[in-house]
């Protein structure tokens, strides 16, 4: 068949189905890619460590969240000469302080405190923690660290590891969603493991690291300073993104670290939906060109949409290629990161479909719901409070 008649059947084809074959084959093209950078990635099991400068720990707080205190208490079990792990929170009646009070007193010998002020530095909450956190911060190299989050033994050693390179500024981890149970945090867990982790992990194997993740993040004091303090970080929502995308600006490099970290995943309906609808209109926001693109890593209800109504064009053939190689993929990143939970396949096809609407729903507004406030998230991610918004001024939730 010549050129000619081969134009002429393609553009004899439905227009629904071409345009469901071209989305189709970009998300085989990324799942392809995905299979191989995973199979291929390794972790070292005992990674060289050798360069232990003293180490603050930051942790700010907010709240008795599920399994708070294992999550705190594997920071104060470190295998590391001298360490300082600094609790903050903003309210004296905090739900986390008894939590803290408690580890304190399990650990006498470790140099652990707790700050209690409520003074605000800017819209993000989180970073007006740190800012008075960091006050008493007695350490060149600074970790923080998210509240969520669940070490091993060796984490800190491990993670300052990189801070030997006089030119390294940040160093920060990859994560895995550790559910606590239940279909609805399974889902939040399978989404951290299949789509952000797996996106992550060919990211990173395309070019160097440029920003940092929020549960383990390392900063030399240094770089910290050169971008004005976790101050300049505390009008924006993505303030883990902007701390490397400042850093790397500053003449400092960003080093992924040789360790995956936990996060603990609780959620219902409701709590899930908001959250990855944060993350994902914070990604728009920042990251546009990619969010935009990032369709393709999840398009099983649109292309399902567009070819299945073709069916002796082979439409359905095409999205259980699609269905199979993400499934392939699930069982990868399983062996490959070491997640203990069971494979769960059968969820798979539900979450790309969540995956999906809430990357559609992050397109029709800018607002978000985080600790109970709502905000607007501005240009290059800033935070705005909706009630400090010019009265008519308003976005789609």
């Amino acid at each position: 068949m010549d050129s000619f008649s081969s134009s002429a059947l393609i553009l004899a084809l439905p227009l629904d189905y071409l345009l469901g074959v071209i989305i189709a084959a970009a998300s085989i093209g990324y799942l392809v890619t995905a299979i191989f950078v995973v199979a291929r990635w390794r972790i070292p099991a005992n990674p060289a460590i050798g360069h232990a400068p003293p180490v603050t720990v930051l942790k700010p707080l907010c709240g008795a969240e599920p399994k708070l205190y294992e999550c705190l208490r594997s920071f104060c079990e470190q295998d590391y000469p001298e360490l300082q792990v600094v609790f903050g929170v903003a309210d004296a009646s905090d739900g986390a302080i008894p939590v803290v009070r408690r580890l304190i007193a399990e650990f006498p010998e470790r140099d652990l405190s707790l700050v209690i002020d409520g003074a605000q530095h800017g819209t993000n909450r989180k970073v007006s923690n740190l800012v008075n956190m960091d006050r008493g911060a007695k350490h060149d190299i600074v970790i923080v660290s998210d509240s969520d989050t669940c070490v091993g033994r060796d984490c800190v050693a491990t993670v300052v590891a990189p801070f030997a390179e006089p030119a390294t500024g940040a160093v920060t981890c990859l994560y895995r969603g550790a559910s606590v149970g239940g279909v609805v945090s399974d889902m939040g867990a399978l989404f951290i493991n299949d789509w952000f982790l797996a996106s992550a992990a060919v990211d990173a194997g395309m070019r160097e690291v440029a920003y940092c993740f929020g549960p383990v993040t390392a900063v030399r004091r240094d770089a910290l300073a050169a971008i004005g303090g976790f101050g300049a970080l505390a009008g924006h929502l993505a303030d883990d993104f902007l701390l490397g995308r400042l850093i790397d600006c500053a003449g400092y490099r960003v080093r992924l670290a040789a360790y995956l970290v936990d996060i603990v995943v609780a959620e219902n309906v409701r709590s899930l939906i908001r959250h990855e609808l944060r993350w994902a209109r914070t990604v728009r926001t920042v990251k546009p060109g990619e969010h935009f693109l990032a369709g393709v890593m999840q398009p099983l209800p649109l292309i399902a949409l567009l070819l299945l109504p073709h069916p002796g064009l082979g439409g359905g053939i095409v999205v259980a290629a699609a269905v199979l190689l993400r499934i392939v993929l699930h069982h990868l990143v399983r062996a490959r990161f070491r997640i203990p939970a069971p494979p769960r396949p059968w969820l798979v096809p539900l979450r790309e479909c969540l995956c999906f609407a809430i990357w559609a729903a992050s397109f029709l507004g800018s607002t978000v719901r985080w600790r109970q406030c709502d905000f607007l998230i501005g240009r290059g991610g800033r935070l705005i409070p909706l009630h400090a918004m010019p009265e008519g001024t308003g976005a789609a939730s």
